[in-house]
């Protein structure tokens, strides 16, 4: 590490496992993305992604963290993580239609096997379809994978409370985001009611929830993980982190899937994901981070 804090270019392929920050780099024209520890708060890397590049996804990015997927105007693009920075290595054109408007690249994620995917001409009304690239073979064109779907909002329930609305936004087989509605057993709609908004992903079908309501009406604390049963039409919701005084939290899953990193107006804290452990404070709340918590990589 320099003399001015920043960590030097380690060489390595990808990033460390940490909590991703990212800062605007006016100057530079760049997203600079900080890695930091929980448990020590030690700045463990710094990489500086493309400034047009949208970097609030983990899926964004291989299971490395080593390369980078985002649209610039209409075209894929793929950067490669060089000597402390996110270097353009490849970009493909969507095929064009006769009879159709121009067709873009959006949402680029990568998938298991490595490629990445995309959708081409998906509006709101309209599902396009989904086309895939290899990210080391730049000079490949697009395979197709099929017809994408439209989003879709569905009311469900939460399984064990009557007086429940939940929506799920659907496209296809795939759940979005999903907010939750409900008034407690026994309580009224005045000081009973309780709302959440689930838009973490932990996996397919289970989501970290937070509320904004006061800690009276955060029936499944400050903390929620949700979990769809979409055949039946069902959410069953679960405390992870009990109800808090706290401002809205940002909560973001582990790598592994055990754990979940909370940020509120007080610090950070660790908990499990399963609620079987109380929060408890990490370093990092003696940090002053300045830029936008990203994920946990």
């Amino acid at each position: 590490m320099g003399d001015d804090g920043v960590i030097e270019p380690t060489g390595q392929a990808g990033l460390p496992s940490g909590i991703v920050i990212s800062k605007d780099n006016v100057s530079a024209r760049t997203k600079d993305l900080l890695v930091y520890d929980l448990t020590t708060g030690n700045l463990l890397a710094t990489a500086a992604a493309p400034g047009e590049a949208s970097v609030n996804r983990r899926e964004a990015f291989d299971a490395t963290m080593q390369r980078l997927a985002y649209t610039n105007g209409c075209e894929l693009q793929v950067a490669t993580l060089t000597d402390g920075a996110y270097v353009p290595s490849g970009q493909w054109t969507a095929p064009q239609a006769f009879g159709e408007a121009k067709q873009c690249f959006d949402n680029p994620t990568f998938g298991e096997d490595g490629r990445i995917r995309a959708t081409v001409g998906a509006t709101v009304t309209e599902p396009g379809r989904v086309m895939s690239v290899d990210p080391s073979q730049p000079d490949a064109a697009p395979r197709e994978e099929g017809a994408g779907s439209v989003r879709e909002e569905k009311q469900f329930r939460i399984a064990d409370v009557k007086k429940s609305d939940v929506r799920v936004y659907v496209r296809g087989s795939s759940v979005a985001s999903l907010m939750v509605t409900g008034v407690k057993p026994g309580g009224d709609v005045l000081s009973g009611d309780f709302w959440y908004d689930c838009k973490t992903p932990v996996d397919k079908t289970a989501f970290l929830c937070t509320s904004s309501l006061d800690i009276s009406r955060q029936y499944y604390g400050s903390v929620a993980l949700a979990t769809v049963d979409v055949p039946a039409g069902t959410v069953t919701v679960k405390q992870v982190a009990p109800a808090s005084k706290a401002s809205r939290p940002t909560v973001l899953p582990s790598p592994d899937k055990k754990r979940v990193a909370i940020n509120d107006s007080t610090g950070w804290y660790t908990t499990s994901l399963d609620g079987s452990s109380s929060p408890a404070r990490q370093p990092l709340s003696d940090q002053q981070i300045l830029g936008d918590i990203l994920f946990w990589a």
